[in-house]
């Protein structure tokens, strides 16, 4: 499973069957799984420091996971890029793409499902609950138990808290604290220093694209 499958099942409502990342945060976030993903697989790195930081392909060797060969595509045989304009590459598209590799795989099940009887809605039936379930426990023992993150559940909190989406998974009660905790945790020493690196670039790199995502909505509708 890449960090997008993660991501995406486990912020899918398993009664209303609706994924509760909305199309504004859909791409930025998946983009920014899958730039951990590939820094973890050896394919890119980051160059220099703070803002000066470009990321550089340093393996153009295919990836096993077709979820993320696919995104690695868009970004193989280009230059140095800023961590916001390979997060935007990576993510283009990411939702429906991310929903179908979980269909494929067993994960997730479409279920038919229309608006005002008419307009069809993306909803699905969450088939693996145990994942699901697994992934969401370890998740929130991190969030308010002081259980340590590890190279699955660390990244996971690190982009729930770049999207402000770690309040799915807690209690109304239970928020703020959660929200606090995953800053902590994502800056934490869970993590190897090239991925504390990519977990950073990826949280600056969601929050731009969630800000021009907005901002180019509202010129939209105005």
């Amino acid at each position: 499973m890449t960090t997008a499958e993660d991501l995406l099942l486990i912020v899918t409502d398993p009664e209303s069957g609706k994924p509760q990342l909305d199309s504004i945060k859909a791409d930025p976030v998946i983009g920014g799984a899958h730039l951990l993903d590939l820094v973890a697989a050896g394919r890119i790195s980051f160059d220099g420091q703070g803002r000066k930081a470009r990321v550089v392909v340093d393996s153009h060797a295919p990836v096993d996971d077709p979820l993320l060969e696919q995104a690695f595509a868009r970004v193989r045989n280009r230059g140095r890029q800023t961590s916001q304009n390979t997060v935007t590459r990576l993510g283009k598209h990411g939702r429906k793409q991310v929903s179908a590799a979980l269909v494929a795989k067993g994960r997730l099940r479409q279920r038919p499902a229309k608006a005002l009887g008419i307009f069809p809605l993306s909803r699905y039936d969450v088939v693996d609950t145990g994942r699901r379930n697994d992934l969401v426990n370890r998740v929130r023992a991190s969030l308010l138990h002081g259980q340590p993150a590890d190279a699955e559940t660390g990244p996971l909190i690190g982009l729930l808290s770049a999207a402000d989406l770690t309040k799915l998974l807690v209690d109304k009660p239970e928020r703020k604290l959660a929200k606090e905790r995953a800053k902590t945790i994502a800056e934490g020493d869970w993590a190897s220093e090239d991925v504390r690196k990519a977990i950073q670039a990826a949280q600056s790199a969601v929050t731009a694209g969630i800000v021009a995502a907005t901002a180019a909505s509202a010129a939209g509708s105005s």
